[in-house]
């Protein structure tokens, strides 16, 4: 009996190239953000902090890495999934405290596998998903 699976995972190419790529659309943008990057499992794989960015967006970047890495979706996917649920649904989720359903969370999927995800925070949520947009562009051209 086989117990075990390969698992695919990010390479430190992709990871840096996500990173610069983030980077430099945050400084087009003169945006000072938090951008985090976790691996499929969620640790930490990634991370740059612009200086004078509040540290709680640090908080609110590793959070919508999670969410978009166990979710396997977009964190604004997922702030509409939960606009569409039953409250009795809704008092459950309340539970988990580090999912956060806002822009900025994106998992990054290759051939149908969530290979890990990017947290973005800092400005406005439309800054912080441009700002991971830019970095999944870079993994596809």
């Amino acid at each position: 009996m086989q117990i075990s699976e390969p698992r695919a995972t990010l390479t430190i190419d992709a990871i840096q190239a996500m990173l610069n790529a983030a980077t430099a659309r945050a400084r087009e943008l003169s945006a000072k953000l938090h951008i985090v990057i976790v691996d499929h499992a969620g640790n930490l794989a990634g991370f740059i902090s612009f200086p004078g960015t509040p540290r709680i967006a640090e908080t609110t970047a590793r959070r919508k890495a999670l969410t978009a890495v166990h979710m396997g979706q977009t964190t604004e996917a997922w702030e509409n999934y939960l606009k569409s649920i039953p409250a009795s649904e809704l008092k459950i989720i309340d539970t988990m405290p580090d999912y956060i359903a806002a822009i900025g969370g994106y998992p990054i999927i290759e051939n149908g596998l969530v290979l890990g995800a990017i947290g973005v925070s800092g400005v406005s949520q439309e800054v912080d998903g441009d700002v991971a947009e830019a970095a999944l562009r870079a993994l596809h051209g």
